[in-house]
């Protein structure tokens, strides 16, 4: 790094992920999945508990009774962790076979199911079915990396790890990185560890908009990226994972569906277990596929470019319309823009969402007229007034690079622009906000 490189970058500490797919021996794997029933049981007891107090309560209050609200069980997380440790024996003689750190996650999830219920965002907790695979989250304290290979978890031991962890081990050994946590996770068995990490990390400032990169986000084309000056620079095609797994998925669902599943009252056979088993799987390596394009795609636009303007899109509203719907789920643009977010910071680059409402696709990059309709179908953008003739999703890149470059779009986190006619033009400006001339480093 040289001296200028060192002057405009500084030191900060952030928490980051580190995931690695895990090994384990058979032995292992029955202890891991003890731990994933003893978080699942701890969860549901103390769900238990909770709603036979409230209901007794609400008996009680409707009979006419005033109840103090120490007479209502808590469900914060310590509340929920007392609550377990007074009733474990009564429960679960056998809540010593798996370490702490799995009622611990059983108190911290449900806590949170509450407070989520509590918020609006979700509904009323509901019982964990007993299902093959899940997860548990062990404390700092319960794991340690043994060395770039193997992760010595409490009460399982050594655990032999596919790839290496070369690069948390070295932040561990020089102590630019401590471990918070460590949630291992099964999906159509296959077994995964994921840390979530103090990092310190070089953070260079943020570094002026020379290089300014629009990105459009599609069906056909995936992403297409272009700079001001009209230069198509990325055009990412479409795999389409999900639609080309879907002959093997109805295979693998049809064999599925001839064997006996669970139902109630009926255990599910062996047979369709393993059935269950190979659905999964193909569900699984569509998620990874998905999941590798869009950290590869991200990761080089944070480190190419200074500043990238993206879509501020309202995915959950696209997702009501059904012919879409499968589509749009499968291109996951909200994942694409959430790792922008954090990579940017990384790499001292800057992200802008353009307004919602601005007609990307509709304008003119040559002449800026507006069309007053653009169906979908119309993948090359013709302009009446100026005759231009271009890729829709090119020009759409084109408009919203020039958005960014023009400082006139929100910054990430900062909200969408305000329309014209939803501005509170008497309001007083702030003294920072009355200069209409354009910042030197757009987005900061």
């Amino acid at each position: 790094m040289s001296v200028q490189e060192r002057i405009s970058s500084s030191k900060t500490n952030l928490t980051q992920a580190y995931r690695f797919a895990l090994d384990p021996t058979p032995l292992q794997v029955s202890l891991l999945r003890s731990h994933f029933g003893g978080s699942r049981f701890a969860y549901n007891a103390l769900l238990g508990l909770v709603k036979s107090n409230w209901d007794a309560n609400r008996i009680e209050k409707e009979a006419g009774r005033v109840l103090p609200s120490e007479d209502y069980l808590g469900t914060s997380h310590f509340d929920l962790l007392y609550l377990w440790a007074e009733k474990r024996d009564e429960l679960a003689p056998w809540w010593s076979e798996n370490g702490v750190s799995t009622y611990n996650d059983a108190a911290q999830r449900l806590s949170h199911a509450f407070t989520s219920w509590r918020n609006g965002n979700a509904k009323f907790p509901t019982f964990k079915a007993k299902t093959r695979g899940g997860s548990v989250r062990f404390r700092n304290h319960a794991v340690r990396l043994a060395d770039s290979h193997h992760v010595r978890i409490s009460r399982i031991g050594e655990v032999k790890t596919y790839e290496s962890m070369r690069k948390l081990y070295r932040h561990v050994e020089r102590g630019t990185g401590r471990i918070l946590a460590a949630t291992i996770s099964e999906r159509a068995d296959r077994w995964a560890i994921s840390f979530t990490v103090d990092v310190q990390r070089q953070i260079p400032q943020t570094r002026p908009p020379n290089r300014v990169i629009g990105i459009d986000v599609g069906l056909s084309t995936l992403y297409a990226g272009a700079t001001p000056d009209g230069t198509p620079v990325l055009e990412v095609a479409n795999p389409r994972h999900l639609v080309s797994a879907e002959t093997k998925l109805a295979h693998t669902q049809r064999i599925a569906s001839r064997r006996q599943g669970p139902c109630k009252g009926v255990a599910p056979s062996n047979r369709w277990k393993r059935a269950n088993a190979r659905v999964q799987k193909v569900h699984a390596g569509v998620a990874n596929s998905r999941r590798n394009l869009i950290h590869e795609t991200t990761t080089r636009l944070a480190k190419d470019f200074d500043v990238i303007v993206v879509e501020d899109l309202n995915v959950a509203g696209m997702l009501k319309n059904h012919s879409l719907a499968k589509h749009i789920s499968d291109a996951a643009w909200g994942e694409f823009v959430r790792q922008l977010e954090y990579k940017t910071a990384w790499y001292g680059s800057t992200l802008v969402k353009a307004d919602r409402f601005y007609p990307s696709s509709k304008t003119c990059s040559q002449c800026g007229t507006v069309k007053a309709k653009l169906s979908l179908d119309e993948r090359v953008f013709c302009c009446e007034a100026c005759g231009l003739s271009i890729d829709r999703d090119v020009n759409a890149a084109i408009n919203l690079a020039r958005q960014g470059l023009a400082g006139t779009s929100s910054v990430t986190g900062r909200g969408g622009e305000v329309r014209p006619e939803h501005q509170i033009l008497d309001a007083t400006a702030h003294p920072d906000e009355t200069s209409t001339k354009t910042p030197t480093d757009v987005g900061v």
